[in-house]
């Protein structure tokens, strides 16, 4: 027997003990792969979600995978096991690419049957489905292999977390990007397309697979210098300081996020995103449609302030600050205040820069290609629903995120939980862009009920968070 398939083992029965985790696992599934196709009559959209919805469910699980055992103090005691490090992470390796598989599948088969019994068909036809299912395989692959590379040689979770997303998202993007080719039904464009992609996700796996090979077992016990997060961290315990309370905490803050550089990197790649899928509809389908930059949006902008908080809140359970910041003068409502404050401004900031490169592209492409695209702009109801809704929806998934982040056993899980409640907030976006019978007026209303909610959410957790509270879930 494989000495290090105890670890392969290990995984799988962590895995399947999370009830909880297990039932989101489901849920997502549901959602994605039987809901979105109802709604939007076909499987484009939910191909491309499930592609970057495994991605998102992937990314911290590879970088615990490795990081996480060090922080943990149990990578040391696996590693003195007659198990060697580099068959450690092809177990580790083995077990997140089966995850990311099997996951993705299940979703894209739920989506073609729920598309055949509604009366669409298959949607697709064979070569089509052959050749997501190859390309997703490589790419998860990828990603995967990189992953627990990525995972091995940081310091912590915050390191891995930001490097795994650094390579994560593109590769996951690219995936997006060749699906939309394959749907064309243009089996040329798909065949050129697909091989490229190919030739990409085989070059990184050769890349990380050559870099595992030439990992010692030495490697695995070297000190890794401590990152400059985790020095911000430590600066807290040191708060009593003249001048507004709420100041000093938003100063400390925004110098932890300056540190992020890889992840302020990849919140750059999602300003992106939108404008690129616009324009590749346009290219491939010669029409242009802004609801996909506004779903896309939707999707994804929100998510930044769920990781930005998880990373605060959760950052000092993590490192056991969070004592030590209580035990300071600060009062528990400005450092609420001002831990969100950050996320917010970040948000504002990526929904408008995301708009603006939206409007700048359909701009150039209408330049371009005058007899095809006329420059046009978003209506009154899309931008509402880009930004007071986009941000109220990101105020409302950062306030799910810290109270889950606390409430849950680690801070990953509750940064598992909120990325998949944050579908929610896509489906009654769905409804108003689709089904409405008024899409200002439905605007209007979403933006009031959020606007409600957020309001008796903060005074909620205003007026009724203590002390011993918080002391009791660090």
């Amino acid at each position: 027997m494989n000495r290090s398939y105890p670890v392969f083992r290990m995984q799988c029965a962590e895995f399947t003990s999370d009830k909880g985790m297990l039932f989101f696992y489901g849920l997502s599934i549901g959602i994605t792969g039987i809901i979105l196709p109802l709604f939007m009559h076909g499987v484009e959209v939910s191909l491309a979600t499930a592609a970057l919805l495994t991605s998102v469910l992937l990314r911290p699980m590879l970088a615990g995978s490795i990081a996480g055992e060090r922080e943990h103090h149990t990578l040391e005691t696996l590693l003195s096991s007659p198990i060697h490090g580099k068959s450690m992470l092809w177990r580790k390796f083995e077990f997140c690419f089966l995850f990311a598989l099997v996951y993705f599948t299940i979703t894209v088969l739920c989506s073609a049957l729920t598309s055949y019994l509604t009366g669409g068909g298959a949607a697709l036809i064979p070569w089509q489905w052959m050749c997501i299912l190859i390309v997703a395989g490589l790419n998860y692959s990828a990603i995967c292999m990189g992953g627990v590379y990525v995972s091995s040689t940081s310091g912590d979770l915050r390191a891995a977390n930001q490097r795994v997303s650094l390579m994560a998202y593109p590769l996951s993007f690219l995936l997006v990007i060749c699906l939309s080719v394959i749907r064309t039904v243009d089996l040329f464009s798909a065949l050129i397309v697909s091989c490229i992609c190919t030739l990409i996700y085989l070059w990184v796996i050769s890349m990380f697979a050559a870099k595992i090979r030439r990992m010692k077992q030495p490697d695995f016990f070297q000190p890794i210098a401590i990152q400059k997060t985790e020095r911000g961290h430590q600066q807290r315990i040191s708060l009593a300081l003249p001048g507004s309370q709420f100041g000093i905490v938003l100063r400390l803050e925004w110098k932890m996020l300056m540190t992020l550089k890889r992840m302020l990197l990849s919140f750059g790649f999602l300003c992106f995103s939108p404008v690129a899928m616009v324009c590749l509809l346009l290219y491939f389908t010669g029409t242009l449609d802004l609801n996909y930059a506004v779903l896309l949006t939707v999707l994804m902008i929100p998510r930044v302030p769920t990781n930005l908080i998880a990373y605060s809140i959760g950052g000092e359970k993590v490192y056991k600050t969070g004592e030590a910041l209580l035990s300071t003068p600060l009062q528990i409502r400005p450092v609420f205040l001002a831990k969100c404050m950050i996320p917010v401004l970040v948000t504002a900031v990526m929904l408008a820069l995301s708009s603006l490169l939206t409007l700048a592209g359909v701009s150039i492409a209408a330049l371009i290609s005058p007899e095809l695209v006329s420059i046009q702009g978003y209506t009154a109801a899309q931008l509402i629903l880009l930004f007071p809704v986009g941000l109220l929806s990101s105020i409302a998934m950062m306030f799910i995120a810290a109270i889950l982040s606390l409430r849950l056993r680690t801070p990953r899980q509750g940064l598992y939980a909120t990325s998949l409640l944050s579908f929610l907030f896509v489906f009654p976006v769905l409804y108003i862009i689709y089904l409405a019978p008024n899409m200002m007026m439905g605007s209007m209303i979403y933006l009031a009920v959020l606007g409600i909610s957020n309001l008796f959410c903060l005074k909620r957790i205003s007026d009724n968070i203590t002390r011993p509270q918080l002391m009791s879930r660090l």
